[in-house]
Order: structure tokens, then C-alpha cells, then sequence
């Protein structure tokens, strides 16, 4: 609490300094439009959220699983997210679709240096651009745009997404979306390297964003 105090003062404080020389009008009018920006914070509940991943080879040859979160916020404006910061816990990386040891043989091999190298790069991180109305017959009603870190290179991504709220507890869920791995520099087996058909691996990821939070009292 004390440190969002101590944000939400710096940021006042930066706006007064704009706002000095302006009419009151003026100054209320920066001071309106800084709140609407931040909206009511909530907290990432990290036990709901996850992300849900699939990779693929050629020839219908899959994986899926999940990776969950470590932190997050969001601000909430209309009950409609406006901005947000999550923290990605690369060590959670799940796979769902294998028991045993080749289940374990899976989850070491994309934690490992071929991959994502969660010992060097521990946490990923999605941070929210923009986000904007959208509407479509499945009910996603949010266009959302923002950076995704992974290995400390960080790429644009867009989706669409829907949120609920209710009993200050907001959810959310995206349409699946596909990043392309080797913009963050995981080309194992990718074909920008020249792998041979047989041992091909699609550098297409597809991910679902599932959120849940609850309002932070004040």
C-alpha cells in the first residue's frame, strides 16, 4: 500500500508540474484525464490466471499445456480493462498432453537452453499499450495491444480479448492467438536456420490468455 502511495504521488506530482501556468479549468481537466488512465487498480489472482500454449510440427504433431503467472495489475474503466502489467513465471511451464517421463523429458526440453532458458530468464512479461472497443459475433469486445518479454527481447503483440465483471472480481479470456518464436529468438529446429523437413518444428505458438482479479481496497 505504502508504495502505490508513493507512485500515485509521483505521478500527481508530475502532472502538477505540467499542469502549473494552466487555468484551473485546465488543471482539472489533466487531473480527470490522469485518473481515467490509471482506473480502479485490481490484483492478478495467480492461482486463476494462466497461459495456455500449443506447439506444433508439421503434420498435425502437437503439444499443449500451460505457464502461469507470478504478478499482476490491471486498471479497470468502464469494467473493461484500460492498462495493465503481468509477470509470466517461465519455471511453470506445463505440459498437459504427457505422463511420466516423457512428460518430465518435455517440460526439461522447453525450459532449457534449445527454448527458453528459465534459469537465465526466469520471468516474462506482458504490458498493456492501448486497448480499444471492438465487437464480433463470439463476444469479444476488446482489441488489445502490447509488448511481450521473453529472454529480454521484447515484440508488439495484438489480440482480442472479453472481460465480465462482478462482485469486484474481474475475468477475462483472449481469442487464441499465434506468436512467431523466433522474433524473441528461439529458432531451435525453426526453418529460418535451414532444419531439414523430418525434424522441422513450426515457429508458431499458438496462446490463450485467461485473467482473473480482484479489486484492491483501498
Amino acid at each position: 500500500m505504502k508504495l502505490r502511495m508513493i507512485l500515485l504521488g509521483l505521478v500527481v506530482s508530475g502532472i502538477c508540474i505540467y499542469c502549473v501556468g494552466k487555468k484551473p479549468s485546465e488543471t482539472a481537466k489533466s487531473l480527470e484525464q490522469a485518473a481515467s488512465v490509471a482506473g480502479e487498480q485490481f490484483q492478478l489472482d495467480t492461482i486463476n490466471s494462466v497461459i495456455e500454449w500449443i506447439g506444433s510440427a508439421p503434420g498435425n504433431y502437437k503439444h499443449n499445456g500451460i505457464v502461469k503467472f507470478s504478478a499482476g495489475s490491471l486498471g479497470i474503466v468502464e469494467k473493461s480493462i484500460a492498462n495493465g502489467s503481468l509477470r509470466v513465471n517461465m519455471k511453470t511451464i506445463t505440459a498437459l498432453d504427457q505422463i511420466g517421463k516423457d512428460k518430465k523429458n518435455l517440460e526439461g526440453h522447453l525450459m532449457n537452453e534449445d527454448f527458453f532458458e528459465v534459469e537465465k530468464f526466469p520471468t516474462g512479461a506482458f504490458e498493456f499499450v492501448r486497448t480499444s472497443s471492438v465487437s464480433d459475433s463470439a463476444g469479444y469486445t476488446l482489441q488489445v495491444e502490447g509488448n511481450l518479454t521473453l529472454k529480454n527481447v521484447t515484440q508488439p503483440v495484438k489480440f482480442r480479448a472479453k472481460a465480465s465483471m462482478a462482485e469486484g472480481r474481474m475475468t477475462a479470456e483472449s481469442v487464441p492467438f499465434t506468436i512467431d518464436r523466433t522474433k524473441w529468438g528461439i529458432v531451435y529446429h525453426s526453418g529460418v536456420i535451414g532444419t531439414i523437413k523430418d525434424e522441422l518444428i513450426n515457429d508458431e505458438i499458438v496462446l490463450k490468455v485467461k485473467l482473473s482479479a480482484a479489486k484492491q481496497s483501498l
